[in-house]
């Protein structure tokens, strides 16, 4: 059944860590209340929400939104990139008079927009390529080989269904080729057009087919010309977006809480997840997990309760002292040495 708050607190209860207990205890321990806390909290809304009536209405509490924080270099680039493909095909569409055009502006579309956030968008778009052509033929074949023979639906289904079926096993036989066998079972009815009453004109097909691999290839020109930018750069760009987030969280009022910060640099991390590049993701994976223990250790101490007011403004003036230690472009090492000059004449003095 649902669990509460009191049942929840009474079967976690024995894990809970001692006076003298290991670190790593305690941080297990915090994490655990933590998770408990959040599914309670979403147990009670989901149970609101399939409770609730045709005219109820939620106050649902604001969260921050992770997309908003994405490359936006990278994001304008990709735009820039669509805009010049989308452009280019519609200026020669239009110039030329090509009735097919319409199918290699739509093909040029989705691949631009589909592989820009492939880690390997050239391979990618040859493998489509390669699709395009072999169901080029093989539905050329079909339509005009078979198909003007076929008069009813069952002798069409007839062939068809052994055909996927063999298609499938093939794809899951031959795992270096799965990419490819997928792309001919998704992209093979366009390829036959089935239409009632059938059209058979070799002219119409043809255009229509080289449309389509005319789109591919343009789209595969517009990456070659404004080529996307290397996955060191994106993670030096991200490397730098989690120190900046990472300055505000020594402010005095962070606009991300402990919680929030920590989604952050997951965030960030996994914006590099599919890269090809280890050394660029592995240096950013270093990055977000220094950051990320540094501000568990800021938030420890905000929530230290101190015994009296002096010591909270030591505890303030040594983590302001740190802000100056880093920034966007990493570790400053003069302020450093004289932050910790500073921090050892405070530490002198409380003792």
């Amino acid at each position: 059944g649902s669990a509460d708050a009191l049942s929840v607190a009474r079967i976690i209860a024995p894990l809970a860590p001692p006076a003298d207990a290991d670190y790593r205890h305690i941080a297990f321990w915090k994490r655990l209340r933590y998770f408990c806390r959040l599914y309670l909290e979403s147990s009670r809304w989901l149970r609101r929400i399939e409770n609730a009536s045709a005219i109820t209405e939620f106050n649902v509490p604001s969260a921050p939104a992770l997309a908003r924080h994405t490359d936006q270099a990278e994001a304008l680039w990709n735009g820039v990139r669509t805009f010049c493909a989308l452009v280019m095909v519609g200026a020669w569409g239009i110039s030329t008079q090509w009735q097919a055009c319409a199918a290699a502006l739509t093909l040029a579309a989705i691949c631009c927009v589909l592989y820009s956030v492939s880690p390997s968008p050239f391979k990618s778009l040859t493998l489509l390529m390669r699709t395009l052509i072999l169901l080029s033929l093989f539905s050329f074949v079909v339509k005009f080989g078979l198909m003007v023979q076929i008069t009813d639906l069952w002798q069409f289904l007839l062939f068809l269904f052994p055909l996927l079926t063999t298609m499938q096993l093939l794809k899951l036989q031959m795992p270096k080729l799965a990419g490819l066998w997928g792309q001919l079972i998704v992209f093979m009815g366009s390829f036959i057009s089935v239409t009632n009453p059938p059209v058979y004109d070799y002219a119409s097909f043809l255009n229509d087919n080289l449309g389509k691999i005319i789109g591919v290839g343009l789209a595969w020109l517009a990456f070659a010309i404004i080529s996307p930018g290397s996955d060191a750069r994106k993670s030096r760009r991200h490397i730098r977006a989690l120190r900046r987030h990472f300055v505000d969280q020594l402010s005095r009022r962070p606009q991300h809480s402990e919680h929030e910060f920590e989604s952050l640099v997951y965030h960030h991390i996994s914006q590099l997840s599919n890269s090809q590049d280890a050394l660029a993701r592995r240096w950013l994976l270093r990055w977000g997990v220094v950051l990320l223990n540094c501000s568990h250790v800021v938030w420890q101490l905000r929530e230290w309760e101190t015994r009296s007011d002096p010591l909270s403004q030591v505890r303030d003036l040594c983590i302001s002292l740190l802000r100056d230690v880093m920034s966007e472009r990493g570790v400053q090492q003069r302020p450093l040495a004289s932050t910790l000059q500073e921090l050892q004449r405070i530490c002198d003095a409380l003792n």
